[in-house]
């Protein structure tokens, strides 16, 4: 009896030991397959820190891609090559953000690219330099040669277009091959406008001394005439002729390039001529020219020629305050105790009637709402940026100086502001839309 419950007992304890092992395996193999091994970084052979997993490292490679591309000239910049190693030792679980894996990836894909001025013919890319006075330059050199020795007016017939991207560094050029680039193509760019040029003077040789005084363009006046022995007829006629004006083109810092604009119109001016005339036997034999007297100076056209680089309208994912101006925030996005407007979606912004409004970002204008009855937004400009948000400018003063389908950069001016709509006073009502969703603008906007 003892024997049989001291064997029974043993049994026991050997089956809890052994069930005791079991779950200690089950428990290892466990935790075995749910360890997680992070990874090390590498971007183009540089170690940049331990990632999770090479897909989230993916993730935000495709949105440096997609974010390069809205600013980078071309396709060269998707060469950057991202590699993985097993992460070990103590900085194994010390994992880069998000914004670190970005910056490298995006100055990786930007390697061989430089911050610089592209000038464009008629859409075409040209050439590139980092100084945006060394392509307005070269544009005035083309519109130089176009008009030649003689400084013949010209007037643009193609489009020049200068982007401040980012250009691979085998598209920069020095001043003077980008201006000989573009001289090649002077032909293609501007045309000689027509202008009145100098009176010629015609002498008929078989008309008589009365009919002479009334020829020669300007009222041409015989001063003298003497025929000699050998038959040589000498005329001396005074002629008035035509000084035609000169156009000056003056550098504007205010204009973008490729534009023009007439600041002053151009007016000839006339001058008094003394020619003596030689003929014989029907043929003339020469023509000198003994004196001139300006009467009327003529009145140099100006033409303000912009030099200014147009601002890139792709989105910076980074917003700007639509107001530039000193403004107060008279009511946040939020709840409110009104009946009738119990949640308001935006922040208004307070300032005089008038007060340019500007874009936040760049982007697309999908509204531009010219009916002020249409809305209780009154006048107002809806943005699609290129990251998909919105941003919505309402109760402007007058209809908005932008239309639907045009791209805008980030600053330029899309209205003024005023009162339009349900509004009680002067001021911007300003939305963020993400995803079809209105936001708080103040955790998007930079601090004041």
């Amino acid at each position: 009896m003892l024997l049989r419950f001291l064997f029974d007992k043993k049994r026991i304890v050997l089956c809890t030991v052994c069930v005791l092992l079991s779950a200690i395996a089950v428990s290892m193999i466990v935790t075995v397959c749910t360890v997680k091994v992070n990874l090390t970084l590498y971007v183009d052979g540089a170690e940049i820190g331990v990632v999770e997993d090479a897909a989230y490292v993916e993730t935000v490679r495709a949105q440096v891609m997609d974010d390069v591309s809205k600013v980078a000239y071309g396709h060269g910049y998707s060469s950057s090559v991202i590699s993985y190693g097993f992460a070990e030792g103590r900085k194994a679980n010390t994992l880069l953000s998000e914004g670190d894996i970005y910056r490298a990836i995006y100055v990786s894909a930007l390697k061989d690219y430089r911050s610089a001025y592209g000038v464009y013919v008629n859409g075409e890319f040209i050439a590139a330099n980092t100084d945006s006075s060394v392509i307005a330059d070269a544009v005035a050199a083309v519109r130089e040669a176009a008009q030649g020795g003689d400084g013949l007016e010209v007037e643009l017939t193609g489009t020049v277009e200068v982007k401040s991207l980012y250009y691979p560094v085998t598209s920069l050029y020095a001043g003077s091959e980008i201006s000989s680039m573009l001289v090649s193509r002077a032909d293609e760019l501007y045309r000689t406008v027509s202008s009145s040029g100098s009176s010629i003077v015609a002498i008929d040789v078989d008309a008589s001394e009365d009919e002479l005084m009334f020829l020669g363009s300007g009222g041409g006046q015989i001063l003298s005439s003497d025929t000699s022995d050998d038959g040589v007829v000498t005329v001396n006629i005074k002629v008035t002729e035509t000084i035609p004006f000169k156009t000056e083109y003056r550098k504007s810092d205010d204009l973008y390039v490729g534009t023009y604009e007439k600041t002053q119109d151009g007016a000839d001016g006339k001058k008094e001529v003394v020619y003596c005339i030689t003929y014989k036997d029907g043929v003339p034999l020469s023509k000198e020219k003994r004196s001139e007297n300006v009467i009327l100076d003529p009145i140099s056209k100006i033409i303000d020629e912009g030099t200014k680089t147009k601002p890139v309208t792709a989105s910076k994912d980074k917003y700007i305050w639509p107001i530039k101006d000193s403004f107060t925030i008279t009511d946040g996005f939020g709840a409110r105790n009104m009946a009738e407007s119990p949640y308001h979606y935006g922040i208004d912004l307070a300032v005089s009637s008038g007060t340019p409004i500007y874009a936040a970002d760049g982007g697309v204008v999908i509204t531009a709402n010219a009916n002020v009855h249409a809305s209780s937004y009154g006048y107002y400009v809806l943005i699609r940026h290129d990251n998909g948000q919105e941003t919505l400018y309402a109760h402007m003063r007058s209809e908005p100086l932008v239309s639907v389908g045009e791209r805008v950069y980030q600053g330029q001016q899309i209205g003024e502001v005023g009162m339009t709509g349900l509004a009680t006073g002067p001021h911007l009502h300003f939305e963020i839309r993400i995803n079809g969703d209105k936001v708080n603008p103040i955790r998007y906007l930079p601090g004041r």
